[in-house]
């Protein structure tokens, strides 16, 4: 996270670093993204860099934390439109991340990121960019409709949160593949379907 030279700067000098921080991770993968490149188009100086935040995944933490806070608000109004059914549930998840990140001013930076998360090992949080996970059950497990699921425990409420959350992450990643939002949402939703009802008779 920020550190405390960061947060006292002036709004329009934060936000000119933010900016120049995106383009930087939207042109190249986590691993190729140049602090060099992002001080030169902030016009401010390197070591400033390192007042600001400890490295570039510090930077990109905080970029991705601002806005998950932004809709986790989101995702709380959504449950409680899903009426506790958690397959609406990631659904609404989907719609939102791809809404949200996938057709807006900052498509590139997101359509980056998400095709260098390595999604068999979460890779953002695995590696603390991220210290907590934006959207988990957990949170909003008071509002899941339990009683219409076969699940014998709180470990397999768990389980069926890892696995809706890993094909959702999935269907985000490939959005960018398909030439067609309806197309990409469309087998969103027959894998949902699978996993919903099942796949043998």
């Amino acid at each position: 996270m920020p550190k405390e030279t960061f947060l006292k700067l002036s709004e329009e000098k934060k936000e000119k670093i933010i900016l120049a921080a995106k383009k930087e991770f939207a042109r190249v993968s986590l691993e190729q993204v140049s602090i060099k490149n992002i001080v030169e188009d902030a016009k401010i100086a390197r070591g400033s860099f390192y007042q600001y935040f400890e490295d570039k995944e510090d930077l990109l933490g905080y970029i991705l934390s601002m806005h998950f806070k932004e809709i986790r608000e989101k995702m709380k109004e959504n449950i409680k439109r899903a009426n506790g059914d958690i397959f609406e549930f990631f659904i609404s998840i989907y719609d939102l991340m791809t809404d949200n990140c996938l057709e807006n001013k900052d498509m590139e930076f997101y359509k980056k990121i998400f095709e260098n998360i390595r999604t068999s090992e979460d890779y953002l949080f695995s590696k603390n960019i991220i210290k907590d996970k934006p959207l988990q059950i957990k949170e909003f497990i008071e509002d899941i409709d339990i009683s219409k699921l076969r699940i014998k425990s709180k470990q397999d409420l768990d389980i069926i949160e890892k696995v809706l959350f890993a094909v959702t992450n999935k269907a985000i990643v490939m959005r960018f593949r398909y030439e067609s939002k309806e197309k990409a949402r469309e087998d969103y939703l027959k894998q949902i379907e699978l996993l919903k009802y099942g796949i043998l008779f």
